[in-house]
Parts: C-alpha cells; sequence; structure tokens
C-alpha cells in the first residue's frame, strides 16, 4: 500500500512525525490517550466476556477510530497503530527521520495498548 501510493505520487508523500506546531512530547501523549481509548473500546466490546456484545461493536470502534483521528490528525497525524506507523514512514521511504518516528510512535502505541489491557 505504502509503496504504490509512493510510486503513484512520484514518491511524494506525508512525513511522520509533529506536525510543526507541535513536539514529540505532545505527539505522545496524544496518540497515547487515543491508542489507549481505542485498545479499551475494543477490548471491552469485543473481547471481554463480561461487556462483549454483538451488536454495535463495530460502531463503537469505528467510533473511536474517527473521534481519535480527527482530534489528533493535525497533531500527530494520528496512527494509532504501529502498522500505520511504519506504513506511513515506509510510504514516505524511511526518509527524514521517518524511521524513528515510526518506532518513536510504535513504543508510545504499544506501550497504550498494555496499560488498556
Amino acid at each position: 500500500g505504502a509503496a504504490t501510493y509512493s510510486s503513484v505520487y512520484n514518491g511524494a508523500s506525508f512525513k511522520l512525525g509533529p506536525a510543526v506546531a507541535w513536539g514529540y512530547g505532545e505527539v505522545m501523549i496524544a496518540e497515547f490517550v487515543f491508542t489507549f481509548l481505542l485498545c479499551f473500546v475494543v477490548l471491552s466490546v469485543a473481547v471481554s466476556g463480561t461487556t462483549k456484545t454483538t451488536e454495535m461493536f463495530g460502531f463503537a470502534i469505528a467510533s473511536c477510530l474517527t473521534c481519535g483521528v480527527n482530534a489528533i490528525g493535525a497533531i500527530s497525524g494520528g496512527a494509532l497503530n504501529p502498522a500505520v506507523a511504519f506504513g506511513i514512514a515506509a510510504g514516505h521511504r524511511f526518509g527524514n527521520g521517518s524511521f524513528k518516528a515510526a518506532v518513536f510512535y510504535t513504543i508510545v502505541e504499544l506501550i497504550a495498548g498494555v496499560v488498556a489491557a
């Protein structure tokens, strides 16, 4: 996916990392909070035996993604998932610090997932 995107746009893509007005501290907080929320909701509505539901779980998960990406997209890009972070970095061909950013995002998102569990 990332290679196709990059090829279609002649190597142009957006860089993974903080937006112009933000730093890695703000990115860490934003990604942690919304990745935690997403993982918590997924674990609550789709996995837990006591709260698992057969109805509306997709809506709950999609709502978390929609709200999370809209809330923090302008700060961090709203990856909320290590695979997405590495996909964005791959689309940028891991240049200009994208690999370092992908590793940073991955660490924060994995910690958020563990805390949510």
